[in-house]
């Protein structure tokens, strides 16, 4: 958690977010004059799509269709189903507005060729899987062909929150600061593999900082160079698109980050205590504590008051350093202050988390994936 060991990984984790978005081609100037890249204009187009079906806006999608667009999928009768663009954008009413959200999920550039890949949701409906083909010519990227599938959404849903941060700074210093990619991709990994879906959100959504990334993790690095997970970090949602009702679960990441912009965040504050008064599991590792010390449940009174809560120790930081006075508050300080009892090994690396109901808290890095399966147990003893 030091300045010193994470600075050197904010610098990688810029190199790779400069070759997932890829400079492919000539860029093109933008109202601004500043260059776009091929991935951003094709993210443009994209939204063109996504925002222009929602909204009710067909001229948005003639922008992003080339004019012999085709759509094929196989339908419910299990028949292919075969439409042009005309015959698609006909059915999109003008202004005529619904409900559906959509992500991009990953692109794919190749020169003058890329695919893409995006989740449409239809809330109590279903979940579209679009596949898109898209070409660039007379320097504008155009979608040519699109397939889809789809899932019913489950009724009983295995789904966890991530709360992440879009601090990039130690307060309003310029000391850099980042989210702990072990502490995302270890209990991302974890919940994966027991059959959860994860979903991220950040403050205002969109791209978040990563450091204290060590490539010599298999996992670390599996996850490193996955373009599809790592848009998902770079497209994290924002809170007025979560749902509380759709989670059994929320996990505060931590790093440095983790110290700003979430704690304080009244609409991440209101799903975490909507979760928790539902029944799901609080849980947070290391600086990721910091979210949940002055969180209240719906009688006003802090959850962590009268339960065993660990995090990030102020015996670990360096207080008297720049970083360290930055911080808005001591973790284990606040947490005392509202009445919890703040517990932690004095050995680092310890693997160290304690569970307290239906709050469960990990010490550092080391106990991410013992909390990720704690939460897991509590939710399989709850539905027992």
């Amino acid at each position: 958690m030091r300045p010193s060991i994470f600075l050197r990984t904010l610098i990688g984790v810029s190199l790779l977010f400069c070759m997932l978005r890829g400079a492919v081609g000539s860029p093109v100037p933008n109202a601004m004059g500043t260059s776009k890249t091929d991935r951003e204009q094709i993210t443009e187009t994209l939204l063109d799509y996504i925002v222009g079906t929602a909204n009710g806006e067909p001229a948005r999608l003639q922008k992003a269709f080339h004019p012999d667009f085709k759509l094929y999928a196989v339908n419910d009768a299990k028949e292919l189903l075969v439409r042009s663009g005309a015959q698609y954008i006909a059915d999109i009413k003008p202004g005529e507005k619904n409900s559906r959200i959509g992500r991009i999920l990953s692109i794919d550039v190749e020169n003058d060729v890329a695919t893409a890949k995006a989740e449409i949701l239809i809330p109590n409906f279903r979940i579209y899987t679009d596949y898109f083909m898209l070409v660039k010519y007379q320097n504008n990227w155009k979608i040519v062909q699109k397939s889809y599938t789809w899932k019913e959404i489950p009724k009983h849903k295995n789904k966890v929150l991530f709360v992440t941060s879009n601090q990039h700074t130690y307060g309003n210093t310029t000391i850099n600061t980042a989210n702990h990619f072990q502490e995302i991709v270890i209990a991302y990994d974890v919940f994966i593999k027991n059959g959860y879906t994860v979903d991220f959100v950040s403050p205002t959504g969109g791209a978040i900082p990563l450091g204290y990334i060590e490539t010599s993790d298999k996992t670390q690095k599996e996850y490193l160079y996955n373009a599809e997970f790592m848009h998902r970090l770079k497209s994290t949602l924002s809170p007025s698109m979560i749902n509380p009702g759709d989670y059994q679960a929320i996990y505060y990441s931590g790093g440095g980050s983790a110290m700003f912009g979430i704690a304080e965040h009244s609409n991440i504050q209101a799903i975490a205590g909507k979760i928790y008064e539902q029944g799901g599991v609080i849980s947070a590792i290391c600086h990721g504590t910091a979210g949940i010390a002055n969180l209240k449940n719906k009688e006003g009174a802090f959850i962590v008051a009268n339960k065993k809560i660990t995090g990030f120790p102020d015996m670990f930081e360096d207080t008297q350093a720049e970083y360290y006075k930055t911080f808005p508050f001591s973790i284990d300080k606040q947490i005392t202050k509202n009445g919890g009892s703040f517990v932690y090994e004095k050995s680092w690396a310890s693997q160290f988390y304690v569970a307290d109901g239906n709050i469960i808290t990990g010490q550092d890095p080391s106990a991410t994936a013992s909390v990720a399966q704690k939460v897991i147990d509590t939710l399989k003893g709850k539905s027992q």
